[in-house]
């Protein structure tokens, strides 16, 4: 008989994949590469395999990112399927089983209410027996159903049927949920099991393990329950009889005189037809200052009442078959946390039997993807992240563009939501080239600048002119795509300080004139004048006292006094 996985919990809940032909079956959510294709963000595109062989049905995690778990223990190599196991794979729970129809028992054991309550009593299993005390459901889905404690047992309340004893079929209560025990002493006693929501006593947060009297009021999620003590001993109120000393004699009545009889003053009728017009006088006068409009009483529609409720979660679209009770769900949703408080939001509606969930979690989407990128470290700068459910947004530096090229091409592989994808990676190569650019055009070939992660240093030296050019320029800098921050150390230099003093490096051993005007010098054995070079610098004036040269916007002087 071929085995199943059946999903109990999370997005892919209700699914059956069945492994019947074939020996082998790769599970993901690539169509392409995987044979059992899983619709869900957070499996990998070749995510896990099952095997049978003899010696069973074996199971292969391929998932680095969010490997497979049986029974809470990640698989790190081959392990074989045993009855009952349960698989985590992405963000559903699978149990294995081979009990054909075992899908038609489960659904038998939670049979769907007529009545605006959303489950059946049979949704508490527990068998019944004579005992002390008694576990009744006051409030939520399971209201109305009760189980006997037996003394010295121990009991796991959940909703995971292969672990707990008591079942409750509510989405606020965690699969283990908590433990209640009666000992010896006929005292009960309840222990959080580490859940989601917690255990609230009489209002109040249980911690550790603590004792619950009788008529405490114990919270799991929406979930209400009393713990009743059958032999305790309660006041019943009986009422006495009305006793009276005599018997109550009747009251005499006379009877009633014929109409006609009635002697009724003519005055008296008179003054009565008077105050009757009257009264019709003013009742019309009143009516006659107001204009009359019919009142419209309209009441709310299902569709309205659901669209009442996703007023918060605008991305998310739904259809609502009336006669099924079924509610479609598609769309984008910002965080797991918003995921569930919608689905609490609906499971309040009475009128919604059942719904089918295909909504994408932005925030798994964008952590499935950011585990991948940072796998490679030349993409350690790279994050995905959702300012707003289906949009999503990819920042960071590159060096190159080649670089850019091989994360576009990689992201287009395995990022399921291309069209609700916005590059804005900034590749720093173009982003110097910018900015160089714009230091050129404001003259300051005197300044240096280095970017790193879009943070900008200038360095280097500016003129007392060129100080308002400069911080032009920084504005300008600031306004480009990618620049997070400006350090400026330029320094500004006066005229005594424009020139960076060359005397020591550079001796001028003689000097000559051209037509008693042009000067020129010898320095290190070379006859330099206007126009020429010293060592990559451009002299640029030649006076009687110094030689002024520049190179790369920098100045330089060379004193000398041949007298």
């Amino acid at each position: 008989m071929a085995p199943f996985l059946i999903g109990e919990e999370g997005p892919l809940s209700g699914l059956t994949v069945s492994f019947e032909e074939g020996d082998e079956w790769v599970i993901g959510r690539d169509p392409d590469l995987a044979r059992v294709v899983l619709e869900d963000p957070m499996v990998s595109r070749k995510h896990a395999c099952v095997r049978r062989t003899d010696l069973g049905y074996l199971l292969d995690n391929y998932s680095t990112v969010n490997p497979v778990t049986q029974n809470g223990k990640i698989v790190t190599e081959s392990v074989t399927l045993k009855e009952g196991d349960i698989l985590q794979i992405g963000s559903t729970f699978f149990r294995f089983t081979k009990k054909e129809g075992e899908k038609r028992e489960e659904a038998a054991a939670f049979p769907a209410r007529e009545e605006e309550k959303g489950f059946d009593i049979s949704a508490l299993h527990l068998e019944a027996a004579e005992g002390r005390w008694l576990l009744k459901v006051i409030a939520g889905p399971n209201s109305g159903a009760e189980a006997t404690l037996q003394k010295g047992q121990s009991y796991i309340l959940g909703k995971d049927p292969t672990i707990c004893d008591v079942l409750f079929q509510d989405l606020s209560v965690s699969r283990q949920h908590a433990r209640i025990s009666v000992d010896e002493r006929e005292a009960v006693f309840i222990e959080d099991l580490n859940s989601r929501n917690g255990v609230i006593i009489n209002g109040k947060m249980a911690e550790g393990r603590q004792e619950i009297k009788t008529q405490d009021v114990v919270a799991l999620g929406t979930t209400v329950f009393l713990i009743i003590d059958k032999e305790a001993a309660y006041e019943t109120i009986v009422s006495k009889p009305l006793l009276f000393p005599t018997a109550l004699e009747e009251e005499k009545i006379e009877p009633v005189r014929p109409w006609r009889e009635l002697m009724i003053s003519k005055r008296h009728l008179l003054m009565a037809g008077i105050a009757v017009l009257l009264l019709l006088a003013g009742v019309a006068s009143l009516f006659s200052l107001f204009k009359t409009q019919a009142v419209i009483v309209t009441e709310k529609g299902e569709t309205e009442e659901i669209q009442e409720k996703m007023a918060r979660f605008p991305e998310v679209q739904f259809s609502f078959n009336v006669s099924s009770g079924k509610l479609f769900l598609t769309g984008h949703i910002l965080t797991a946390t918003q995921h569930e408080e919608m689905l609490y939001f609906l499971h309040t509606l009475p009128f919604i039997q059942s719904i089918e969930d295909s909504v994408v979690i932005d925030e798994y989407v964008w952590s499935n993807m950011n585990g991948l990128l940072s796998s490679n470290p030349d993409w350690e700068g790279i994050s995905i992240h959702a300012a707003k459910p289906g949009k999503f947004v990819m920042n960071g530096y590159l060096d190159a563009s080649e670089d850019l090229d091989k994360l576009t091409d990689y992201v287009n592989l395995y990022f399921p939501y291309l069209d609700h994808l916005e590059n804005r990676v900034i590749v720093e190569t173009n982003l110097k080239l910018e900015i160089s650019k714009l230091l050129e055009e404001s003259q300051l070939l005197g300044v240096q600048f280095d970017v790193k992660k879009g943070e900008v240093i200038i360095a280097g030296r500016v003129d007392a002119d060129g100080e308002d050019r400069l911080k032009e320029a920084i504005e300008k800098i600031k306004a480009l795509q990618g620049v997070r921050r400006i350090d400026n150390f330029a320094v500004l230099t006066t005229l005594s300080t424009s020139f960076i003093d060359l005397t020591e490096k550079y001796t001028v051993s003689g000097t000559s004139k051209k037509n008693n005007k042009e000067i020129y010098v010898v320095i290190n054995g070379k006859i330099l004048g206007k126009g020429d070079l010293l060592d990559g610098m451009l002299v640029t004036d030649v006076d009687p006292q110094r030689v002024v040269l520049e190179k790369d916007g920098i100045k330089f002087q060379i004193h000398y006094n041949l007298q």
